[in-house]
C-alpha cells in the first residue's frame, strides 16, 4: 500500500503545475522597461542584462502574472517604477526552471 502511494505521488508531482512554479533564481539589474497592457493585469519587466536563455520560457520579458492579487501586483509595479525612475538595480527573483507567466519568466519577487 506505501508502495502504490508513493507511485501515485509521483504521478501527481509530474503533472501538476504548482509542482513546477518556484522561486528558485535571482537577477540583478538596472531596468530597461516596465509595461502594462489594458487588456490584460500582467506586469512586463525588462532588463538590460535581460537573460538569453530559458528552459521553457521564451526570455524577451519577465512577468508579474495576473493571478498575483491586486494589491500585491500595486506594490510590486510601485517598486519597480521607482526604480525605474531612479535608474538602480532591481532583483528579480524568478523560476529558472520551469513555470512560465503568460509565455515569459515568471516573477516571484522584486527587491
Amino acid at each position: 500500500m506505501k508502495k502504490l502511494i508513493l507511485v501515485l505521488f509521483g504521478i501527481y508531482s509530474l503533472f501538476s503545475t504548482d509542482t513546477f512554479a518556484q522561486y528558485n533564481a535571482n537577477l540583478r539589474g538596472v531596468l530597461e522597461g516596465v509595461y502594462v497592457y489594458t487588456d490584460s493585469d500582467h506586469i512586463y519587466i525588462k532588463l538590460k542584462n535581460q537573460p538569453t536563455t530559458h528552459p521553457s520560457c521564451k526570455t524577451n520579458y519577465f512577468v508579474i502574472d495576473a493571478s498575483v492579487p491586486l494589491e500585491r501586483r500595486q506594490m510590486l509595479l510601485s517598486r519597480l517604477m521607482a526604480a525605474f525612475a531612479m535608474k538602480e538595480n532591481v532583483n528579480l527573483g524568478y523560476d529558472a526552471e520551469g513555470d512560465c507567466a503568460n509565455t515569459y519568466i515568471r516573477v516571484h519577487r522584486v527587491g
